[in-house]
């Protein structure tokens, strides 16, 4: 599913729906760069389930240019809403909000 690996991204955590989730770093951009699909690994269950997190881009800025992600990440951050991925190129930073997740 990546199209891109960010390592920066790579093994930091989230907590959502009532799980911790491990960032892998494998992202992928879809829906014209409206959207972040990124790989994570259940923490905290033995099983260690595999999903993607899904991020919607928040606002109506224009989209990211889905072949830019690699060199682009910026940060992830925990807002009171929950959790987002920041995106900064040269002349634009994006922000792309927590919004589903889907079990591999």
């Amino acid at each position: 599913m990546a199209d891109a690996e960010l390592a920066e991204l790579g093994d930091k955590q989230v907590r959502y729906l009532d799980h911790t989730w491990t960032l892998t770093g494998g992202a992928d951009v879809r829906n014209d760069g409206e959207l972040l699909a990124v790989e994570a690994e259940q923490a905290d269950d033995v099983r260690h389930q595999r999903a993607t997190l899904f991020f919607g881009l928040e606002g109506s800025s224009a989209s990211l240019n889905p072949g830019n992600l690699d060199h682009h990440f910026d940060r992830l951050e925990r807002t009171a809403e929950g959790y987002r991925l920041v995106v900064k190129t040269d002349r634009r930073t994006y922000r792309y909000v927590l919004e589903r997740l889907e079990y591999e």
